[in-house]
């Protein structure tokens, strides 16, 4: 019998009687895999033996050479090197000369064990390496904690509570089994490398008389008139056309763009469906890791919006405009723009596609890079690389 399990970066399992272990490359393991299937078909002792032997040939690696783990996208690979670390490379032989964190590894490596695409997994990684602040905690000696913070936060799970209950009450799944079933990724990774996040707010329910500036409700409901029942609370069709405000400032702390068709031409303290939301400039996002509460535009997974009440909408958020990752376990992220596609309060009127905003994020790193090379002539080829 050929037993075989990834743990980790690591394979391991036995064969025969004989247990072993060696580091994840795709290649060896799909060439395992097919080797035990085949043990499971074979009729004879010698034919069993000799998969045996062959199998073993599969165990033994040389640690003091470099490990290909895995290819994909035509080229781009990923290999670790002899100290352990992992770097992406490409086809032509270049190499991203910034370590993987190993929680974005193990990721990679179950993503394409059970066969799913890790396109989105690299796509997010070099969305990562342009970010400013990045660079700004690499000079620091910060760097590799914020990147350690950031796809940590980035394979946080959650149970979902009313998930869970339903299949245990519904479909009579045991406790454990149901809360393994329940268990998801607090935040989504979209197919080009955007964080697709969650915001919380509250809805704007007056609005100014034009003529007298007074307070006034922004929606009418109507009543039947022969029952008194509410026939409409008046909301508009689509939920473009609603207001909303950040949960917890309000109308307070600094004010952000809130850029789009239905948006404003000054900063504000709105929130909108369709829109994009940035802060003027990084000097208004606090970029300390170990200080939570503080200034930034706030976001986050699906245990972040448990913590407040208010309206849920879904955002994306471009990995370069992450600038810090709090200690707080609340899930919870500081950056400094985030697009809004969606809500829970209502029906959109138009589809937000995250190819059109990661379209415009990769416009804004154009003239990043440029920036980045006139003043640092050394990071030409880091620059280029990240393409």
């Amino acid at each position: 019998m050929i037993s075989i399990n990834v743990i980790g970066d690591m394979i391991s399992g036995s064969y025969g009687n004989t247990p072993f272990s060696r580091e994840y490359e795709k290649d060896i393991y799909d060439q395992m895999t097919e080797l035990a299937q085949q043990a499971d078909e074979v009729d004879t002792v010698e034919e069993y033996n000799k998969i045996l032997a062959e199998f073993s040939l599969l165990t033994t690696q040389d640690f003091n050479s470099k490990a290909h783990i895995l290819s994909f996208l035509g080229g781009v690979s990923l290999f670790k090197d002899p100290a352990g670390r992992h770097y992406v490379q490409f086809d032509d032989g270049d190499v991203i000369d910034v370590p993987l964190p190993e929680v974005l590894v193990q990721r990679f490596i179950y993503s394409d064990a059970v066969g799913t695409d890790v396109t989105p997994l690299y796509k997010l990684w070099m969305r990562w390496l342009r970010n400013p602040i990045l660079h700004m905690k690499n000079s620091d000696c910060k760097g590799d904690d914020f990147t350690k913070r950031f796809f940590e936060f980035i394979d946080m799970k959650y149970v979902h509570p009313k998930l869970k209950q339903e299949l245990m009450e519904e479909h009579g799944l045991s406790e454990e089994l149901a809360e393994t079933r329940a268990t998801m990724y607090q935040v989504k990774i979209t197919k080009e490398g955007l964080v697709n996040a969650f915001k919380v707010s509250r809805e704007i329910l007056h609005k100014y008389d034009t003529e007298t500036g007074e307070e006034v409700p922004r929606y009418q409901r109507t009543f039947n008139p022969d029952t008194g029942e509410i026939d409409s609370d008046g909301l508009p069709e689509h939920v473009e056309d609603r207001l909303f405000e950040p949960s917890v400032k309000g109308q307070s702390g600094d004010a952000f763009y809130c850029e789009g068709a239905n948006g404003y031409s000054e900063p504000q303290h709105f929130i909108k469906v369709g829109c994009t939301h940035r802060l003027p400039s990084w000097e208004m996002v606090n970029t300390n890791d170990n200080q939570s509460c503080v200034k930034g535009l706030h976001v986050g997974g699906l245990k972040y919006i448990a913590w407040y009440s208010g309206e849920i909408h879904n955002i994306f958020v471009d990995p370069m405009h992450v600038g810090a990752v709090p200690d707080s376990q609340d899930g919870a992220i500081r950056c400094l723009q985030y697009f809004v596609h969606s809500s829970l309060a209502g029906v959109n009127g138009s589809i937000y596609h995250s190819s059109k905003y990661a379209a415009l994020t990769d416009e804004e790193w154009e003239e990043m890079k440029d920036e980045i090379i006139a003043k640092r002539t050394n990071d030409i080829e880091y620059v280029r690389l990240l393409q």
